[in-house]
């Protein structure tokens, strides 16, 4: 193997593969991106058995062939590595790197050791803008669980059926729904819980300048194909909780106000959070113009007020600030309507100016 390329190409194949790699693994092979020189183009590849990327760069190539380097001693080689144009041939599974006087050896390993990606076999497909791909993600992924001892959460729902696409996040404490149009198949019909991990590498890696995402799909795996990239991952089995018996049909109190105002206060609020024994929490009174927002702890109080308009009931009720601030960081609004059923029951916010989605946040009893 070898050919000729520049620092950029060989970078953005390693920043774009470079989360697949796995940190945990003890066999060598999984800690290394696997390089394929072929068709005048480098494909770089690296998996963790869960997911995996592929990505092609152009590259002048001489001789064909294939080699597995070691991910983070590459990387960091390559990052360091001046503008210039860049010599690589393999020899006995070292890898030679030349570069103006200057020269890298690089020991490797065999490449037919690293694991195959699986084609996905029966497999059913649809396309969508990446633009609202990376909106969905961005409203729906950071509601997931981080915590592994309940797979099912630790995923976003995918569900695809009568021309529309659904995304849902949740930890159990909150849930975040996103719902999108997808009319060129109206018979299109997938179910299947998406790592957390992988929807966040969709939204690194999407670009502006991919118009078009191809997804494919059976009911082990999907697949997000865009520009030169293709990820595969698994998903995760188990039964997803039925999220429309959560979501209240009916509401005693609605409130609109500012998100910038909302946001701001609830921050502020957050700053006696260090040191409560009893975690990040706000109160919210809605009285018919205002919302009192307070937290209390061992260091003093502190207490907001901004404008609202109200409509029902006034009531007292409170939250984790977190996952206020959570929901009020990714949505691009200038005002939400949150819909209340007493200080017990789950709140609903949605943002005027997109009706496809909401965001539902339980109370947190206190003394």
């Amino acid at each position: 193997m070898k050919f000729f390329c520049t620092k950029n190409d060989l970078l953005t194949g390693v920043n774009t593969v470079q989360k697949a790699v796995s940190s945990k693994s003890t066999q060598p092979i999984l800690q290394g991106i696997l390089i394929t020189a072929e068709n005048q183009k480098l494909t770089f590849a690296a998996t963790d058995l869960e997911i995996g990327i592929l990505c092609d760069t152009p590259a002048n190539i001489l001789t064909e062939g294939k080699m597995v380097v070691p991910a983070r001693l590459f990387s960091e080689i390559v990052r360091k590595l001046p503008d210039t144009q860049l010599s690589i041939e393999l020899r006995d599974y070292t890898l030679l790197i030349e570069y103006d006087q200057s020269n890298i050896n690089l020991k490797g390993y065999d490449p037919e050791e690293f694991p195959l990606f699986p084609e996905l076999a029966d497999a059913e497909s649809f396309t969508m803008p990446t633009a609202l791909l990376k909106t969905m993600i961005k409203q729906t992924v950071f509601a997931c669980s981080s915590e592994g001892s309940r797979p099912v959460f630790t995923g976003t729902l995918m569900q695809v059926e009568s021309g529309t696409v659904r995304l849902i996040g949740t930890d159990t404490h909150r849930l975040a729904y996103r719902i999108a149009e997808i009319p060129e198949n109206p018979e299109l019909h997938f179910y299947g819980i998406i790592p957390a991990k992988t929807m966040s590498e969709i939204y690194r890696l999407l670009k502006d300048e991919d118009e078009i995402i191809n997804i494919r799909f059976n009911k082990n795996q999907v697949e997000f194909e865009f520009g030169s990239v293709r990820l595969l991952s698994r998903l995760i089995d188990g039964q997803f909780p039925n999220y429309k018996q959560a979501i209240p049909q009916m509401c005693e109190t609605k409130t609109y106000l500012s998100v910038r105002s909302f946001l701001e206060a609830v921050e502020r609020a957050s700053l006696m959070a260090k040191d409560n024994h009893v975690g990040n929490i706000v109160r919210l009174v809605l009285k018919e113009d205002a919302m009192n927002i307070a937290q209390t702890s061992e260091m003093g109080k502190i207490q907001e007020q901004i404008p609202i308009r109200l409509d029902g009931k006034e009531l007292g009720i409170s939250f984790n600030a977190k996952f206020i601030l959570d929901v009020l960081k990714i949505l691009d609004t200038d005002e939400i309507l949150m819909e209340l059923s007493g200080p017990f029951s789950a709140a609903v916010i949605r943002p005027l100016e997109d009706p496809n989605y909401l965001y539902l946040l339980l109370p947190v009893r206190t003394a």
